[in-house]
């Protein structure tokens, strides 16, 4: 039977791994993004949050006594790797589609940090369950960034892509609807 030590270190490693994909895919929409300074911005800042992210679960990975290239983190990269490639090759030139890609990613590390955070309570381990607490938020915040420029996103690229009329009110009534939807 694993030892509490043993247990930490398979979650930390599986947050590294997963950091580590999703900081791949914001920071190369971040170096692509030309058109939306203050998206290219946000993106940057986001990019930079998780690297340090991933430098932090390093740092704890070590202090757990686990160390940074362990099978069980390259098992787990090489599931996320093969994930992340079949995402990349479906990706179309559709800023919406990258935005919804990633706002996938960052939920699946949110309940993946708050799977951590409760592990390294029960286990009597505050500082591992502050770093899952910290880095979900700062991931909250992004999820929540992307939730708020989605709509506008989509409005720019019917009136760019498409030979369309469109309602401009959909941005206001989709925001309000996903505000209920949370409530």
């Amino acid at each position: 039977m694993a030892d509490q030590k043993t247990v930490l270190q398979k979650y930390v490693s599986d947050m590294i791994a997963l950091e580590s994909h999703i900081y791949q895919a914001i920071d190369k929409q971040a170096k692509e993004n030309e058109s939306d300074q203050d998206v290219k911005q946000h993106f940057t800042n986001f990019a930079s949050t998780l690297q340090s992210h991933q430098s932090a679960l390093e740092s704890r990975l070590k202090a757990l006594g686990g160390a940074a290239n362990s099978p069980v983190k390259e098992g787990v990269a090489a599931v996320f790797g093969v994930a992340a490639g079949v995402i990349d090759k479906l990706r179309s030139d559709e800023q919406s589609k990258d935005f919804r890609d990633d706002y996938t990613a960052l939920n699946l590390s949110l309940i993946s940090y708050q799977m951590l955070h409760t592990t390294a309570v029960a286990l009597g381990d505050k500082a591992t369950a502050d770093l899952a607490a910290s880095h979900a938020k700062d991931n909250a915040e992004f999820v929540s960034y992307i939730q708020h420029i989605l709509p506008q996103v989509i409005i720019n690229e019917l009136k760019k892509n498409y030979d369309v009329t469109v309602d401009e009110n959909a941005t206001q009534q989709t925001k309000e609807l996903v505000g209920n939807i949370w409530k």
